[in-house]
């Protein structure tokens, strides 16, 4: 509704409610109007916000035809809503908090009586993220990671499973749930602990394909050594360094001697992502496994305290080269997959959620600085969750602030996503998101031909 016309009404209302307490003096006055459900759209333009929120919900202003991230129109709203029961988990995260328990309670009691502490514990971590100060994303991150564990746990007490197939899934679930330990680590910091459950969440997703008796036997053995490779260097917490937006990396915590470990960790989590994902050709599916296993074997050497310093130094020169063929084929591996063209909202909600899960908040907040709304500005935000589709060129993003508040606010596709493109660029796409990276070029070809945008240089295909 029009400022003008707002006012008006506000106006005869509060003559209509004085003429009302007159008449009937006993009867209490009219209750104020509830706040909507979702976030209000701003009365006044970006550049010239307003302290407070207006009396009525205002009818949504249109979108620009032509966002190019510098129009007025770009902003979203200056303040962010926040939810009912701010301080608890999204209710969808306590059902499913409850579901994965209940499933490791029942998993439990018909594994090896060996493996029973182990299932004990993964209880216990699952339980530790339902703290409400947990941010969604890490929660989400042990949730899924163990659901995947849940798969080899049904494996494991299935008496048809080989025993070798066994022996491997059972070092597997014991080394993943202590490097899940670290949610509860105090001295990991924030950044590092949420890379390590997204190594873990990503790692553990091809334990699905691994116990399928119809997969490859060669192609079962490529898997089960990254797994068994990547869960042993996230056990230790070395070489699952964080990218940073300018693609350095950060160190490990333990002190000076962590500081040159490899980043190429959370790339070869990348590859399990698309790797385990059913609509990756069979062909390109073997190429990535074999190429991550070699590369998560240099990994494991690498991070292996017994690797002699020449070992050490050799296996980083071959490190380099390898990653570089895993990222070509990472993407030669996703780019084969069988998709449906999504709608522009939809594919820039995928893109920013997985951008969301793989980069620092510290890195998103001075990305988007001039994007989040004044509340968020203000308080901090602890945790950019993921997105949602709000309309043909608007997503919904939910963020939890360092109060440990949810919060979720609209933004508009054009400039998120040329804001999130310099976070990320196209030499990163593959190795940082797997096959999350087809929905960011699919946005930015969206961007390019109905707006003129241009969304960094994530058009620009390998040896284009």
């Amino acid at each position: 509704m029009p400022a003008g016309l707002a006012t008006a009404e506000a106006d005869s209302r509060s003559q209509g409610e004085d003429s009302a307490a007159a008449a009937q003096a006993t009867e209490p006055p009219p209750s104020p109007p509830s706040e909507p459900d979702g976030p209000s759209e701003p009365v006044t333009p970006p550049d010239t916000p307003s302290d407070t929120e207006p009396d009525e919900p205002t009818e949504p202003t249109e979108p620009s035809s032509t966002p190019d991230g510098t129009s007025d129109t770009a902003q979203p709203p200056d303040t962010g809503d926040t939810d009912e029961d701010t301080t608890e988990p999204p209710p969808e995260q306590n059902t499913q908090l409850d579901r994965t328990t209940t499933s490791l309670a029942e998993a439990k009691d018909s594994v090896p009586e060996e493996l029973a502490p182990t299932v004990e514990k993964l209880i216990d971590i699952v339980g530790m993220v339902a703290d409400p100060s947990t941010p969604a994303q890490d929660r989400q991150g042990v949730i899924e990671s163990a659901e995947n564990l849940s798969t080899a746990l049904a494996a494991i007490s299935d008496p048809d499973t080989p025993p070798e197939l066994r022996e491997d899934l059972t070092e597997i679930v014991k080394r993943a749930t202590s490097a899940l330990e670290v949610v509860g680590d105090p001295r990991v910091p924030p950044e590092e602990r949420s890379t390590l459950v997204l190594v873990i969440k990503r790692t553990t997703s091809t334990l699905d394909l691994i116990c399928d008796a119809k997969t490859p036997e060669d192609l079962r053995d490529q898997m089960i050594a990254s797994v068994k490779n990547l869960t042993y260097v996230a056990e230790r917490r070395e070489g699952v360094a964080q990218s940073s937006p300018a693609g350095e990396s950060a160190s490990s915590p333990g002190g000076e001697g962590r500081s040159q470990d490899p980043p190429n960790t959370l790339a070869a989590s990348s590859s399990e992502e698309i790797v385990q994902d059913r609509r990756t050709p069979p062909r390109e599916r073997e190429q990535l496994a074999k190429i991550t296993s070699q590369v998560s074997g240099l990994l494991r050497k690498i991070s292996d305290p017994r690797t002699s310093q020449e070992e050490r130094s050799d296996a980083r020169k071959e490190l380099e080269d390898k990653t570089s063929q895993m990222k070509d084929q990472q993407e030669e591996s996703a780019s084969a997959q069988d998709r449906p063209e999504e709608s522009l909202s939809k594919a820039a909600a995928v893109c920013t959620s997985a951008i969301f899960d793989s980069t620092p908040e510290s890195a998103l907040m001075r990305g988007l600085e001039e994007l989040v709304p004044a509340q968020w500005q203000d308080e901090g935000v602890k945790d950019f969750w993921k997105a949602e589709e709000k309309s043909d060129d608007t997503l919904d993003v939910l963020a939890q602030l360092r109060n440990d508040e949810r919060a979720h606010g609209p933004f508009e596709v054009a400039p998120l996503i040329t804001g999130l493109a310099e976070l990320v660029p196209h030499d990163r796409l593959f190795g940082t998101l797997g096959g999350s990276a087809l929905s960011c070029e699919q946005t930015a070809k969206y961007l390019d031909e109905e707006y003129g945008v241009t969304a960094g240089n994530w058009l620009t295909r390998s040896g284009a």
